[in-house]
């Protein structure tokens, strides 16, 4: 979306000023392509993560783990973070079919037990600040569902898992046949992802009036409820300031 678009220091700075302003903003979250390969000069991930965290948000990002498979490189990212702040991060490690990038046989990710290897390695007081979450994509397709045992393994050691239907966006446009249809109610037409669809129904709030995320691609702000964009970054109108604000807040 918004082809050769990269975030820049100063993009993320007006965003979080933006951020501050509608006060009912509690976090920041990067997603993908994948943004552990995001680089400007010395400055990394780690560091606008940081700046998130001392704005007063809670910072987290989705990442396919590859920076992880390495157990050195996993260590000094995410050391970066944990030694210079106080405030949690939420990771959302991607992990399933359509990634690949588990190991079928052993039941295992290699890149998700690095990060709890670390994890492990802290001191009471820090190990709080790494909130693991595996996020699983799933289709019509039952084998597209992780081993029980693996999603089992995991959440005894305190990784949450949230499961998610394909979506035909960018690059699974291809596979669209396999993406489940939200608007049925059919088995055959959700496929693996029946039982998720049926608890989420259940757990939507009465009132969807407002939107639940305010997204930033290629400079503009969108809503993803409904999904229409609203403003170009650093320039947010004021009925939408005064909507989102803690004055509007019942």
């Amino acid at each position: 979306m918004d082809r050769g678009y990269r975030l820049s220091s100063r993009e993320l700075q007006l965003c979080l000023s933006d951020c501050r302003t509608l006060k009912s903003i509690d976090w920041v979250h990067f997603s993908g392509g994948e943004p552990t390969l995001w680089r400007e000069g010395s400055r990394n991930l780690a560091d606008l993560l940081l700046e998130i965290s001392e704005a007063g948000f809670t910072p987290g990002f989705t990442t396919n783990g590859s920076l992880f498979l390495d157990y050195d490189r996993c260590r000094d990212f995410l050391n970066s973070y944990v030694d210079r702040s106080d405030r949690p991060v939420i990771l959302y490690l991607s992990i399933d079919t359509f990634h690949g990038n588990f190991d079928v046989e052993k039941k295992r990710a290699l890149s998700l037990d690095n990060v709890l290897k670390f994890r492990r390695s802290l001191p009471p007081g820090k190990v709080d600040l790494l909130d693991i979450r595996a996020l699983v994509v799933i289709s019509r397709d039952t084998k597209s569902l992780l081993p029980d045992e693996m999603v089992q393994h995991y959440t005894l050691l305190d990784v949450k898992f949230v499961f998610v239907p394909l979506t035909p966006k960018g690059k699974a446009r291809d596979l669209k046949d396999l993406c489940p249809d939200l608007r049925s109610g059919s088995p055959e037409d959700l496929g693996a992802y029946l039982p998720f669809h049926n608890s989420s129904r259940e757990a939507e709030p009465e009132d969807r009036s407002k939107a639940q995320n305010m997204i930033l691609i290629g400079g503009n702000y969108y809503f993803s409820n409904p999904w229409r964009k609203i403003a170009r970054l650093g320039h947010l109108p004021e009925d939408i300031v005064r909507i989102y604000s803690d004055e509007a807040r019942p």
